[in-house]
């Protein structure tokens, strides 16, 4: 599906407001001579400011896709949900790194499914050029918490909470609400407000 200018000029601003140090190279896009200027500008102008070497924005547009992509398939499934997409690599050696969870967990037989429609779909649409791989799998206890209903999943198991402040507070997951999870802790009750945590993680014990 071909996308418009104004469509791509949209996105591109998009994601210049939330990464200053992307250069846009772009592939398969007519471009007005003026914002191909622009671009070459914004591109001159941080590399005299002594940046470090850019992004270009295939990869983003990719990872973006592979994400839209993946989320049309984990629809599908009432219970999963899509943690996080990352894509490693260069152009023509990639690798796509799917992460998929689920309220009751998810299993090997789901995540190679997905992984069969995604690849297909990705092959249908011939955006990733030349070699790349897919990985589908749950994100793992290593894995940080970064969604709401991962927390919702977690509740009765221990986690490993660290602050915005550096202090690290571990306790039983009891409470998830809209603005904050509870802790117990020896009896006692620790309140963590979502904009105070930096980091939790599921503690693994192996008593």
């Amino acid at each position: 599906m071909e996308s418009t200018l104004d469509e791509w000029l949209i996105f591109f601003f998009e994601i210049l407001s939330k990464h200053e140090n992307v250069v846009f190279l772009v592939k398969k896009v007519d471009l007005t001579f003026m914002f191909s200027t622009f671009v070459f500008s914004y591109s001159l102008e941080h590399r005299k400011r002594g940046h470090k070497s850019p992004l270009f924005i295939q990869g983003i547009v990719e990872e973006k896709r592979i994400k839209d992509l993946a989320e049309k398939f984990i629809k599908g499934y009432d219970d999963l949900f899509l943690v996080d997409v990352k894509l490693k690599g260069n152009s023509g050696n990639q690798k796509a790194l799917i992460f998929v969870d689920g309220d009751n967990g998810v299993s090997i037989d789901q995540c190679s499914q997905i992984s069969r429609q995604l690849g297909a779909e990705i092959e249908e649409e011939d955006f990733m050029p030349g070699k790349y791989t897919l990985e589908v799998s749950s994100p793992g206890l290593d894995f940080p918490i970064i969604l709401h209903r991962q927390y919702v999943k977690n509740v009765g198991r221990s986690l490993e909470v660290e602050t915005n402040d550096g202090v690290k507070v571990e306790g039983e997951l009891v409470v998830v609400n809209n603005e904050a999870i509870e802790l117990k802790q020896k009896g006692e009750s620790k309140l963590l407000k979502f904009e105070e945590i930096k980091q939790s993680k599921v503690k693994v014990s192996f008593k």
